[in-house]
């Protein structure tokens, strides 16, 4: 008996490395210099107009893009509002590579679904101030994708 439930242990194991190698092999990670600061994290006990669930946390954070980088394909787990303090930065959705340009001052919001790239396509820096809600208490404000078929924005 103990030797049938070992070697289910071992065969999911096996499963899930295979698919976090997997995973990993068609991810896109960030090209260039990307820096992030967490400025903080936490969970809201009531809600304020915003829906909270247990077991998530709302995560500010703050983003340096050097010249030429990108953040890689991603998603969030949850709605995403980001502000440009300063430089600009184009975002490309999955669904039709095109370009949305915002510069300082400029804030725009992420839908969970979404699959987007975010790019500093200038030769200055960008900075970014970002607001991950939904993040999973312990888990990342970020989700790899594979690069869309059909855009060649990477």
């Amino acid at each position: 008996m103990r030797s049938k439930h070992w070697k289910r242990g071992i065969g999911a194991a096996l499963i899930g490395v295979s698919l976090a190698l997997a995973g990993v092999a068609v991810a896109t990670p960030s090209t260039g210099t990307v820096t992030s600061e967490i400025i903080g994290a936490g969970s809201m006990s009531t809600s304020i107009g915003l829906t909270t669930q247990p077991g998530k946390n709302t995560v500010v954070a703050q983003f340096t893009f050097g010249p030429h980088s990108s953040t890689g394909w991603h998603t969030h787990p949850g709605k995403t509002l980001v502000t440009v303090a300063s430089g600009t930065f184009t975002v490309y959705h999955a669904k039709d590579c095109r370009a949305r340009v915002y510069g300082p001052g400029d804030a725009f919001v992420e839908l969970p679904s979404t699959v987007h790239i975010g790019r500093n396509e200038t030769d200055g820096t960008v900075k970014l101030g970002v607001v991950f809600f939904g993040v999973p208490v312990g888990g990342s404000p970020r989700i790899d994708h594979a690069q869309p078929k059909g855009c060649a924005v990477t």
